[in-house]
C-alpha cells in the first residue's frame, strides 16, 4: 500500500516539514538528502510523518493510504520484544501458519504478509521475515496497508511492513537497559551515538536468554547493528546500515488437523482445555535457528533545489534449520473429547529442514518538483529498481512419535539429519516505474502511477517440473488528496498490485508447485483529521480483489491439496486515534471491521477467507499523573481479535478472544543519568486463546507473563 502508489513523494517530503513544536519534541528525519541526527521521543505517542518507500518523510495527511506508525516511545512503553508486540496495536493485524514462539506469520486485512517480499529496512532493503525481528535497534515500526507493487515490485497486497533504524544522536549518548521476566528470561541492552562533524553514528547489541513458559521452550537472542551517515558536502549524504542477529529456541508444537472427505463441520481442540504452559512436542532438542545479516547502502545527492537523485544496494541473508513439530490428532472426535479414554491421543510430526534464503535489491531515482506558479507544482518520481531472489530449502526429513496432547511424554532426542541443500531457486524482478503529484495551492493533489515490471521464476524451487515463469505486465494507479483545511484530508485510490502466487506448502500432496504470479487491485477512500500536532484520526474503507491461493482436500478424499483458482475479496473499514488527548494522557485506539470471501470457485465460493477475524479492535493507553509525581506513568491495554476460519472449507471456527495489559513506568535522575523501571503484565487475565489460525493449523497462545526493565540514559 505504502507507497507504490502514486507518490512523486521526495519533493513532497521537503515541503512537509513537521510544525515545531512537534519537531521540537520528536526525532523526525527531517528534508530527504539531509544526514539524520535523532534523539529518543520525548515521551511522544504520535508522530504526523512516515517515511517508508516513495513517502519519505510526507506528512500523514498527505498521503492516500491507511498508515499505522508505531514510535520507539511505544515499543518502550509497552516493552515490546517481537514484531507482533508492536502491530497488535494495529487493527486488522492477525498471525497464521505457525506458532508464536520462534516468529510471526502477518496478516494485515487477512491477507498474508509475504516473509520475502513484504518487510523493508529503512524502507528500502527487502528483509527475510522468517525468523523473529529485533526491535531494540528500531526507531520505528510502519505498517502501510494494502498494494505496494508499484513502487516495490512483486508482492502482496497485504501492505508493507517497515523497520526504521535508530539513527546517530546530535551529541554523544548511551543508553543502558537489562530486562527480565516473569518466565526467568533475561537480557540487556546496549545502545550508543553520536555526531562528529560531518560523520554520525549509532551501535546497538543486545544478548539474552529466552524462556517462554512453555515446558522445554528455552533459548538465546543475539544482535549487534550500526548506522553510520556522512555528509562530506552540503548535498551529498551516504548512508550505511549493518545489522546481525540470530536467535535459537525450542519450538512447540502446532495442532495440524487432517479433514475427513466430505465433512462440513468438525471438532477442534477446547482451548479453554489447553494448557499453555504444556509443550505438546514434549521435545527440549526440537530447536529453531535462525541469523540473518542485513546490509543496506544509501547515497543521495541535491544536485539542485528540489530535485535529488538516490541510489541504494541492499543484501538480506538468512539461514534457518528448523524440525517444525505438528501434532496431528488420531481422531477429530473422541481426540478432542475430554470424556473419552482416547482424548488427547495422536501423533507429533518433526520435519527436518534447512533452508538457505537471500534477497539482493538495489534502486536508482530521480525525485523532484517542478514549479509552475507559487501555488501550483508537479512533483515528479521516475526510477528503477531490481530485486533478485534466491531460496534453497532441503526436502524434508519426516519423523513420527506417538504423543497425547493433553499428557504429552517426553520425546528424547532422535538425532535428526538434515538432508543436503539443493541449488538455489532464484526469482529476479526488475521494473521502471514513474509516479506523478499535480498539488494545486495545496488544497487539490492529484497522483497517478505506472510500473513496468518484467519478471521471472525459474521454477526450479519444484525439484520435479522445474517450470519457469516469466510476466511483464503493467500496471497503474491513480488517487485524488483534498485538503479543505491545513488539518485535514479526504482522499480516493485506485491501486493495480502485482504479486507472487507462493509455491505449495509442505502441507500439500503438490508440494513446492509453483503457479504463475497475480494481480490485485484496491480502492480506497478515507478521512484524515489531525485537529493538533500530536493527534491523528484516521477512517478509511478499502477493497480489496485479488488471487486466491488455499488448500483444500481433493473432491472424494483426505488429502490436501493446494489451488490457486478463483478469487479473495476483502472489504471493510478501519478507525485509528493514536496520539495525545490531552498533555498526559496518549491513547492508541484503532479497529477494523472486515468481510472475507472466496469467489469463483466450486465448494468453497461465499466462504470466509481462513485465518481471517471479521473484526479487530485495540486500545492502548498511557497516563501520566502529572499532580501526583511527573515521574511516574501507568500503561495499559485492551486487545481483541474477533472469530476465524480454521480453513477454506470454514468446517470450523475459533471463539474470538480479548487480552489484557497493565503496567507502569518510573524515571528518575541520579546525577546526570536518567534512570527508569518498568513493569508490564501481558494477557494478565491468563486468557487462552488460539493465536494462529488458518490451514488446518492452530497454535495456542503464550501464557501471561510480567516483564520488568531498569535503563539508564545519559
Amino acid at each position: 500500500m505504502m507507497g507504490g502508489i502514486l507518490l512523486a513523494a521526495p519533493a513532497l517530503a521537503q515541503q512537509s516539514a513537521p510544525d515545531a513544536d512537534t519537531a521540537a519534541q520528536t526525532d523526525e528525519q527531517g528534508r530527504y538528502g539531509e544526514i539524520v541526527v535523532t534523539g529518543d521521543r520525548a515521551n511522544r505517542f504520535g508522530t504526523d510523518t512516515v517515511q517508508s518507500g516513495s513517502f519519505r518523510n510526507a506528512k500523514i495527511l498527505d498521503v492516500p493510504l491507511t498508515i499505522s506508525v508505531i514510535p520507539s516511545e511505544v515499543l518502550k512503553s509497552q516493552q515490546a520484544v517481537d514484531l507482533i508486540d508492536a502491530v497488535r496495536n494495529t487493527a486488522g493485524v492477525s498471525t497464521t501458519g505457525t506458532g508464536p514462539v520462534a516468529y510471526n506469520n502477518l496478516t494485515v486485512r487477512g491477507i498474508a504478509v509475504d516473509t520475502q517480499t513484504n518487510f523493508r529496512l529503512d524502507g528500502a532493503l527487502n528483509m527475510l521475515s522468517a525468523t523473529a525481528f529485533p526491535l531494540e535497534n528500531k526507531d520505528r515500526v510502519e505498517v502501510l496497508k494494502g498494494a505496494s507493487a508499484l513502487y516495490y515490485g512483486f508482492s502482496s497486497p497485504a501492505g508493507i511492513v517497515n523497520l526504521t533504524m535508530k539513527r546517530a544522536t546530535p551529541d554523544f549518548s548511551y543508553f543502558a537497559n537489562v530486562f527480565g521476566d516473569a518466565n526467568g528470561g533475561y537480557g540487556a541492552h546496549l545502545d550508543v551515538g553520536d555526531t562528529m562533524g560531518a560523520f554520525g553514528y549509532r551501535l546497538n547489541g543486545v544478548a539474552a536468554h529466552l524462556d517462554t513458559g512453555i515446558d522445554y521452550s528455552q533459548g538465546s537472542r543475539y544482535v549487534a547493528s550500526g548506522t553510520f551517515d556522512f555528509k562530506p558536502t552540503d548535498r551529498l549524504t551516504i548512508t550505511a546500515d549493518v545489522e546481525y542477529f540470530e536467535k535459537s529456541i525450542v519450538e512447540p508444537a502446532l495442532f495440524l488437523l487432517t479433514i475427513p472427505s466430505g465433512a462440513t463441520s468438525v471438532n477442534i481442540p477446547d482451548v479453554s482445555l489447553v494448557d499453555p504452559r504444556v509443550n505438546i512436542a514434549a521435545a527440549d532438542w526440537d530447536f529453531n535457528r535462525t541469523h540473518e545479516l542485513n546490509l543496506l547502502g544509501k547515497a543521495v545527492y541535491n544536485f539542485a533545489d528540489d530535485w535529488d537523485f538516490t541510489a541504494y544496494w541492499g543484501r538480506s541473508r538468512m539461514s534457518r534449520k528448523r524440525n517444525n513439530p505438528q501434532f496431528q490428532p488420531a481422531n477429530l472426535t473422541t481426540s478432542f473429547d475430554p470424556s473419552s479414554p482416547d482424548y488427547g491421543a495422536g501423533r507429533v510430526r518433526f520435519s527436518a529442514q534447512q533452508a538457505e534464503f537471500e534477497t539482493i535489491n538495489y534502486a536508482a531515482e530521480l525525485a523532484g518538483t517542478i514549479h509552475f506558479t507559487d501555488d501550483i507544482s508537479n512533483e515528479v518520481l521516475l526510477g528503477a529498481s531490481r530485486v533478485i531472489r534466491t531460496l534453497a530449502s532441503s526436502p524434508n526429513i519426516r519423523t513420527l512419535f506417538d504423543q497425547n496432547f493433553a499428557n504429552p511424554v517426553f520425546i528424547p532426542d532422535p538425532g535428526l539429519e538434515y538432508s543436503a541443500l539443493p541449488p538455489a531457486s532464484k526469482i529476479d524482478d526488475k521494473g521502471i516505474y514513474l509516479f506523478n503529484r499535480l498539488n494545486f495551492y495545496d488544497v487539490v493533489q492529484v497522483l497517478a502511477g505506472v510500473r513496468k515490471s518484467d519478471y521471472k521464476n525459474d521454477g526450479s524451487i519444484n525439484n520435479v517440473t522445474k517450470t519457469p515463469y516469466t510476466a511483464s505486465p503493467t500496471s497503474y494507479s491513480a488517487g485524488l488528496v483534498l485538503k479543505p483545511v491545513d488539518w485535514a484530508s479526504v482522499y480516493g485510490t485506485y491501486i493495480e498490485g502485482l504479486e507472487e502466487t507462493p509455491a505449495a506448502p509442505s502441507t500439500t500432496d503438490n508440494a513446492t508447485e509453483v503457479f504463475p504470479p497475480t494481480n490485485s487491485k484496491q480502492y480506497e477512500a478515507g478521512l484524515k483529521i489531525q485537529p493538533k500536532s500530536d493527534l491523528l484520526i484516521q477512517l478509511a474503507y478499502f477493497k480489496i480483489d485479488r488471487g486466491a491461493a488455499y488448500a483444500a482436500n481433493l473432491p472424494g478424499t483426505d488429502t490436501l491439496h493446494f489451488y490457486t483458482n478463483g478469487r479473495e475479496v476483502y472489504e471493510g473499514g478501519e478507525l485509528s486515534i493514536t496520539g495525545y488527548v490531552t498533555p498526559d494522557l496518549a491513547v492508541y485506539a484503532t479497529a477494523t471491521i472486515l468481510s472475507a470471501h472466496y469467489r469463483g470457485q466450486p465448494g468453497i465460493a461465499g466462504n470466509r477467507v481462513d485465518g481471517t477475524p471479521k473484526g479487530t479492535w485495540s486500545l492502548a493507553g498511557e497516563y501520566r499523573p502529572s499532580w501526583l509525581d511527573p515521574g511516574l506513568k501507568v500503561t495499559g491495554g485492551v486487545y481483541h481479535t474477533g472469530t476465524q476460519a480454521l480453513n477454506a472449507n470454514n468446517v470450523a471456527f475459533t471463539r474470538g478472544y480479548t487480552t489484557y495489559d497493565l503496567g507502569a513506568s518510573y524515571s528518575f535522575d541520579i546525577g546526570d543519568h536518567k534512570l527508569v523501571a518498568r513493569v508490564n503484565g501481558q494477557n494478565i487475565t491468563g486468557k487462552r486463546y488460539w493465536a494462529s489460525v488458518g490451514g488446518n493449523s492452530l497454535a495456542a497462545a503464550l501464557p501471561g507473563t510480567v516483564k520488568f526493565s531498569l535503563s539508564v540514559q545519559y
